[in-house]
């Protein structure tokens, strides 16, 4: 059966936490203007701290896709977008009751093709010199636009025109706020775009002159601005893939040219504040064409780490300034010099990393194993526990080519015990053992686990859970589960692996769960509680045992107006039942 989210279900595929927030958008009106533009797309605001626009793409009640304005990167989904997922699926069961028709009237661009069809030339340049003189920004591209057609200096006139953007877009202190960016950023990238047409069309000059002045003159907006969606940055990412490949197919003498532009802006302060001097560094090698320009990429470099030496926390840049020094000799098959640098800094893991993938090729396993040692030595003294595990997984690859099945298990074991029980290492610990020796080797590590006192989110109940999962110890999960029946959160994420061959008994854990949950107050419990009891509901004989609950709920805590709110929300034919079979009583 194929699975995919959908209006129906998408809260079994998103975090609770997300979830919830989005949920509490949604019922406070937060979403605002959702409007169905076309077959399955949406679009909506979300006023937030800041007003997201929103998109959502669906196929009859598919989730397709989505796309959010904000600034959220912690998972594929955020609040605004599953705002905008209830609003929707609000708005559907409103078209379906009321039989209306959400586009109703023409496309907007209907109408614009209508008029352009009808207008005068005269009568339209007319009203597009008098748009022109009510608003300069959408004077400036227009003229960014057309910009080449213009009998200018190149350099000059598209500065002129990124300039003049920026005029437009900032306040009267001159800073852009965040809800006023996207009016400089949005015509930025549009230049940019216009760049990399134009190199596609083969007016290298042109493109160069547009992204230079991109280049030159963003950096100097940032410091005026709230980039915090990082528009500026997506126009800076793009004016400079357009001039790597201006790089590439650059004449000798341009590429001279950009070669001593490139060395001249890398050390400007502007570009370092935002780390936009990597970009210049990442062309160079590709532009040196001689031994004099050989020696000056060198020699930037090095003074370059020289400043970095007494920077706290410098090991990342002189790691990357180094690396792109190795690159290049090894670009230009100078390989003993390469390795001479990265034996001089094998104290960093990514050159450790280079001499230790060297010794593997040449299958000098020991010199290999004598490396990742010393790594881990070096790692734990200065605490780096992400690099004590690096260098065990590259054990664990080096016992696995050498076919020791000791160091397997040890490194795998290693790995599962200490990388918080990922489920990867414990499969690839059970691979190397016999089938009949496995199941004593599982309950030393189940012995390993408890014993072990670890904090509850590395290790305790999950990590136990996951291998009676994939062992089918039935009776050992729900013994576990027994144990934590207070932990709804648990009982949910593993009670379904066995609910089959013990019904009655997770119904008893299930119900423990909630019951505990409700004893918590506000309106983010109550919407959990009434999320709980909608899957105990599902279970096999939970219907009966979810309404006595809401109605013993209903009961005991009649003070809790926002819980009933919730309930009715979910339950609206129970929640009247029970007020019912209550006020009969009464």
């Amino acid at each position: 059966m194929r699975n995919y989210m959908t209006l129906n279900n998408f809260e079994e595929y998103i975090s609770s936490v997300i979830i919830d927030r989005g949920y509490d958008y949604f019922v406070s009106d937060c979403v605002d203007s959702l409007e169905k533009v076309a077959t399955g797309m949406w679009f909506a605001e979300v006023f937030g701290s800041e007003i997201y626009s929103v998109e959502v793409n669906t196929k009859r009640k598919e989730i397709l896709g989505w796309n959010c304005d904000c600034p959220y990167d912690y998972g594929p989904v955020c609040k605004h977008v599953v705002a905008v997922f209830y609003a929707i699926t609000e708005q559907m069961k409103l078209d379906k009751n009321q039989k209306s028709d959400i586009q109703g009237k023409k496309s907007g661009k209907d109408n614009i093709q209508e008029i352009s069809e009808k207008v005068s030339k005269d009568d339209l340049m007319q009203f597009v010199l008098t748009l022109f003189k009510s608003d300069r920004s959408i004077k400036n591209r227009f003229i960014a636009h057309f910009a080449e057609l213009l009998d200018e200096d190149l350099s000059l006139k598209y500065k002129t025109v990124v300039r003049n953007y920026y005029k437009s877009a900032k306040g009267r202190h001159g800073f852009i706020d965040y809800r006023s960016a996207s009016l400089l950023t949005t015509p930025l990238y549009e230049l940019a775009d216009k760049a990399s047409e134009i190199f596609t069309d083969g007016n290298l000059a042109e493109s160069l002159a547009v992204c230079k002045s991109l280049i030159e003159e963003v950096p100097e907006f940032i410091n005026n601005m709230d980039d915090s969606d990082g528009g500026a940055g997506q126009v800076m990412n793009h004016a400079f893939d357009t001039l790597s490949d201006i790089a590439v197919n650059a004449p000798p003498i341009l590429k001279d040219e950009l070669f001593d532009y490139c060395i001249t802006e890398f050390s400007k302060q502007k570009y370092r504040d935002f780390g936009f001097e990597d970009y210049f560094l990442s062309l160079l090698p590709d532009l040196v064409a001689s031994e004099k320009q050989e020696n000056q990429f060198m020699k930037l470099i090095d003074r370059q780490i020289e400043s970095e030496k007494d920077k706290r926390y410098s090991s990342f840049q002189i790691t990357r300034l180094t690396k792109t020094k190795v690159d290049y000799l090894l670009k230009t098959n100078r390989e003993k010099e390469a390795f001479k640098i990265v034996e001089e800094h094998d104290h960093f893991p990514a050159f450790r990393e280079m001499l230790i993938n060297r010794a593997i090729s040449e299958k000098n396993f020991d010199k290999a194993k004598n490396l990742c040692h010393e790594g881990i030595r070096i790692a734990g003294k200065e605490r780096f526990i992400g690099h004590v595990r690096q260098w065990q997984v590259i054990l664990h690859k080096i016992a696995k080519l050498e076919e020791n099945i000791a160091d397997q298990q040890k490194w795998a074991e290693t790995l599962f015990l200490e990388s918080f029980y990922k489920m990867e290492w414990y499969r690839e610990l059970k691979s190397t053992w016999p089938e009949k020796d496995w199941p004593e080797k599982c309950d030393e590590l189940i012995k390993k686990i408890k014993d072990k006192n670890k904090s509850p989110w590395q290790g305790g109940a999950a990590p136990l859970a996951n291998i009676y999962v994939e062992e089918g110890y039935d009776d050992r999960l729900l013994k576990l589960l027994q144990l934590h029946a207070k932990d709804i959160v648990f009982v949910d994420s593993y009670s379904k692996k066995i609910v089959e061959k013990y019904p009655y008994e997770v119904l008893d854990i299930y119900e423990d769960g909630i019951k505990e949950l409700i004893k918590q107050t506000g309106r983010k419990v109550y919407r959990q509680v009434a999320r709980y009891l909608q899957a105990l509901k599902k279970l096999k004989g939970g219907d009966e045992r979810a309404y006595k609950l809401l109605k013993q709920f209903l009961a005991e805590y009649s003070n809790r107006p926002a819980m009933k709110d919730e309930f009715k929300k979910v339950f609206p034919v129970w929640v009247s039942s029970a007020e019912n079979s209550y006020n009969s009583k009464r």
